[in-house]
């Protein structure tokens, strides 16, 4: 049996399927009812996703930046209740199997699937032709239902990853928070700086992200969670301007945690963007550089109630 068509699960299995890039608000409405059906039927919970974007495979200069790294995806997707996450292989093989192969595929990956949830814009199959409707017919081959939950409305339109992208590029915090049901976060490992920050009484933390959107450039009030703890920062994300030496070939995250002194180098953290703050400027000299950014973690305390 090739890879994708080993078993995961053999016993009773209620399954949501789904990229989820963000998990935010519609798919967790088709997360939740997959739980929740689950823990009627006394089934196992379980979740398909692919560690890539399908694009990748025929168009990949069109696969858009994403909302969260694989990483924290698996993340997210457990911590909505599910019992396993399986991230399928998405190859150009499995981009041209035909919609009923696809569904054989699900019986013989979850040979007691009993319902697979999705959202109404879900797509399957070679050319994307497969949809809820035909996977319900299909799934009656197999025993298996299809249920579709229902569009998510935020201002009046269904939330999707598309408008939850476009906001945090935008530098919509409020309304990519309110679509993602928290605030948009980037992942990232702590690397070593200058520590210019450290000798003038501002240590920070220096991430610079991969692979996932970002917001503008600028400074924001942020919070993570260190130690168990969450704790607020002030972040600069960008090109460190008044440093000409300096210039990174990417943006950089250097990130300030308020009243906090820890080692953080090679650790992996979530970032999470409260409220920005303001824009990245240049200063005339280091000195008034770290005067704004103490007037900066002044006004996050604030933002993030830390007083």
């Amino acid at each position: 049996m090739p890879e994708t068509m080993r078993v995961i699960a053999d016993g009773p299995v209620v399954l949501a399927t789904g990229f989820f890039d963000g998990v935010h608000l519609g798919h967790r409405a088709v997360l939740d009812a997959a739980v929740r059906s689950a823990r009627r039927r006394g089934a196992a919970a379980w979740a398909l996703t692919f560690r890539d974007h399908p694009r990748a495979v025929f168009d990949p200069a069109g696969v858009p930046a994403l909302l969260t790294s694989f990483e924290q995806r698996l993340d997210l997707l457990r911590a909505a209740g599910l019992d396993g996450v399986y991230p399928m292989p998405f190859d150009a093989a499995t981009a041209a199997l035909p919609p009923a192969a696809f569904a054989e595929l699900l019986h013989k990956a979850f040979p007691g699937l009993e319902e697979v949830h999705c959202g109404a814009n879900w797509r399957f199959g070679a050319n994307a032709a497969g949809t809820p409707g035909l996977l319900g017919r299909l799934g009656a081959r197999f025993g298996f239902a299809v249920a579709v939950a229902p569009a998510v409305l935020c201002k009046g339109s269904p939330v999707s990853s598309t408008r939850v992208r476009a906001a945090v590029a935008s530098g919509d915090l409020p309304a990519a928070g309110a679509m993602l049901g928290r605030p948009f976060a980037i992942r990232g490992v702590v690397g070593h700086g200058r520590r210019v920050g450290s000798e003038n009484g501002v240590a920070t933390a220096n991430i610079t992200p991969r692979g996932t959107i970002l917001p503008p450039t600028g400074v924001y009030a942020v919070s993570s969670s260190l130690g168990g703890a969450e704790r607020a920062g002030v972040a600069d994300l960008g090109w460190r301007p008044t440093f000409a030496d300096a210039r990174p070939e990417s943006p950089v995250l250097e990130v300030h945690y308020i009243d906090f002194s820890g080692d953080l180098y090679g650790k992996t953290i979530d970032v999470a963007f409260r409220r920005r703050l303001r824009d990245e400027r240049t200063f005339p000299s280091p000195e008034a550089l770290f005067a704004q950014i103490r007037s900066d973690i002044a006004a996050a305390r604030k933002a993030i109630g830390k007083s």
